[in-house]
């Protein structure tokens, strides 16, 4: 059965139930979401029969042809059975979010076998109770609200209950006026919509917000500049490494926690959720300019003091990442016992010492690996399989809360996100079933529900995609163009000519056969054969650059780059706001013009 993620027991039955004429009967008094989730199912009966089906209440468990969704009210349990029989399909929940999975398991179901379920019994419920996925929405691409909610009803479906939005500058915040334009952020009426959407999906939409780094739109404003822990900073590389490098808040400055407040203030109503995530990662600058000379672990702890008091003051629980508290492991008793640890870590085997460290302190913790699609077109899925595998399974034994999946845009965030999904699966089936057997099955069920292809192993195709992706990496390219054209430094770009030539080839191959797959208009094989195309041109640039006599008309290679932009940006407007596109646009054009 292509179910994700994959239940705990399944135990088939003799016969089928054919659905043909089937109604749904919900129990009287039911959590208005199931109804909402029940409607959706509804739909898909529809198409599934050809007919209508009708759904609504029931005074207990109905004598006819039916779909009989029901809980137990005074749980709030995850779990769920879900039982196919001649006679019908019955969804038990163990509290009502339990039966809105059930729903999401007959959901696919229905999509694998029509009309006509298989009799079975399945039994399910997760290891992990917090099961999130982190959405970067601030250093390329401002998701539309229709993109949000589409990401959200996918999240749902494959049973994800947390949905975090990294914001730097990416929300209407009013210490940003007249700095970021309302084509780069997400408005106060859009985000309370979302999370109204979320909750109707049984997400909780937690608020997360760079605090103290990474805050360069910011403190490279006229307006506050002088809150920057570099003293009249001025940028010396390029935009996107600029972004990720630098701007810590003067921690010496009474203005900085203000404005730091000011903006945790604006944002916190919005939200239903009880956390906050504060962020308050990759200080690189702390004590490096303005409070040089003092020591940067008391500075550190300090001032994240004074944001997590503030977040408490509206009732909060506090998230923050954990990577400067355990280079600081003897000042962990300065952040209250209480505050949730957010244990990153983006290796393909991860580090189990890091988890245990924060186990050992009798803070709560939850792991947080990566989908590792930022800085390509195309996500890494042996890298992403390993870590998320390999944390899971770390935080588990561990005694972790929860299983946080990362999805980053450094870099500009290139990567369109049907060229990213896979990470996202496997993220939800690690933070189901922490511990468990991914094979070829399991793949073949990711190429039905993901990429609706029953014939071919699609993720085996965007796996061999990321290592086409190998020679020509996007992040190491970056590098190199800013130190040879805004630094003022020659450096060298790693080129292998044959690798490249060679995985030229493979992408060509690899191109037709997602044509054969599937639908060439479906958005998803749109953003797989669009990452296609440029890792063949990235190839390109590479040998272009390395003097391959074969790659040196620069005019003709403009050219496909200018063709393949124009495809790309309808896709970006087509689901995001303008952001930072015509940043990757300007970028491209360039390339073809180096020496």
């Amino acid at each position: 059965m292509k179910i994700i993620p994959v239940p705990k027991s399944i135990i088939m039955g003799e016969g089928a139930f054919d659905l043909h004429g089937v109604r749904i009967a919900m129990e009287k008094g039911m959590d208005i979401r199931i109804a909402k989730a029940a409607a959706t199912l509804k739909s898909e009966l529809d198409c599934a029969t050809g007919a209508f089906v009708k759904c609504g209440a029931s005074e207990g468990k109905p004598s006819d042809k039916a779909v009989y969704i029901h809980y137990d009210a005074t749980g709030d349990g995850e779990g769920y059975t879900l039982t196919v029989n001649e006679n019908g399909i019955e969804i038990f929940g163990a509290g009502a979010a339990g039966a809105f999975y059930g729903i999401q398991t007959l959901r696919q179901l229905i999509k694998e076998y029509g009309a006509e379920i298989p009799a079975c019994t399945i039994e399910d419920s997760p290891c992990f109770a917090e099961r999130g996925f982190y959405h970067d929405i601030t250093r390329g691409r401002v998701p539309t609200l229709a993109t949000l909610k589409n990401l959200t009803s996918q999240l749902a479906y494959f049973k994800i209950n947390q949905l975090q939005l990294y914001v730097e500058d990416a929300f209407d915040f009013a210490e940003f006026d007249g700095i970021i334009g309302k084509e780069e952020v997400i408005t106060a009426a859009e985000m309370t919509e979302l999370d109204d959407f979320c909750y109707n999906n049984f997400i909780e939409l937690v608020p997360s917000l760079s605090t103290f780094g990474h805050l360069y739109r910011l403190l490279q404003s006229d307006k506050w500049r002088h809150l920057c822990e570099y003293e009249d900073w001025h940028p010396w590389q390029i935009y996107w490494i600029e972004k990720m490098a630098h701007h810590t808040i003067d921690v010496s400055n009474p203005e900085s926690i203000e404005v730091i407040k000011s903006m945790i203030d604006q944002y916190v109503p919005l939200f239903r959720s009880n956390k906050f995530n504060i962020c308050c990662d990759e200080t690189f600058d702390l004590c490096q300019g303005r409070n040089k000379g003092k020591d940067a672990g008391e500075e550190y702890f300090k001032f994240v003091s004074k944001i997590i008091d503030h977040v408490k003051s509206h009732g909060k629980v506090v998230q923050m990442w954990g990577d400067i508290v355990l280079n600081h492991p003897e000042k962990m008793d300065m952040l209250p016992p209480d505050t949730v640890m957010l244990n990153w870590n983006y290796e393909k085997e991860a580090n189990e010492q890091n988890v245990k460290t924060f186990a050992a302190s009798g803070m709560k913790q939850i792991v947080c690996p990566g989908c590792s699609s930022w800085n390509r077109f195309v996500e890494e899925i042996d890298r992403s399989f390993g870590n998320i595998s390999s944390l899971a399974k770390y935080g588990y034994e561990n005694g972790a809360a929860g299983l946080l999946n990362t999805n980053w845009g450094d870099f500009g965030d290139i990567c369109n996100w049907g060229a990213r999904m896979y990470g996202m699966l496997i993220g939800a089936e690690r933070a189901w079933n922490p511990v468990g057997t991914v094979d070829e099955a399991f793949e073949m069920a990711a190429s039905s529900l993901l990429y609706n292809c029953d014939s071919k192993n699609i993720v085996k195709l965007v796996y061999d995609m990321g290592q086409c992706e190998r020679s020509c990496d996007w992040m190491l390219f970056v590098y190199w163009y800013s130190a040879n054209t805004k630094e003022g430094r020659k450096t060298e770009l790693e080129v292998h000519p044959e690798q490249c030539l060679s995985n030229m080839a493979r992408i060509d191959e690899i191109a037709s056969e997602l044509r054969e797959a599937g639908d060439a208009s479906d958005p998803v094989y749109v953003d797989l054969l669009l990452a296609c195309r440029a890792i063949k041109l990235m190839n390109k640039v590479h040998l272009m650059i390395n003097g391959h006599e074969d790659f040196q008309d620069r005019a003709a290679l403009k050219a496909e780059w200018s063709a393949w932009f124009k495809e790309y940006k309808k896709v970006w407007l087509a689901e995001n706001k303008e952001s930072q596109i015509n940043r990757i646009g300007e970028f491209l054009d360039s390339i073809t013009e180096l020496f």
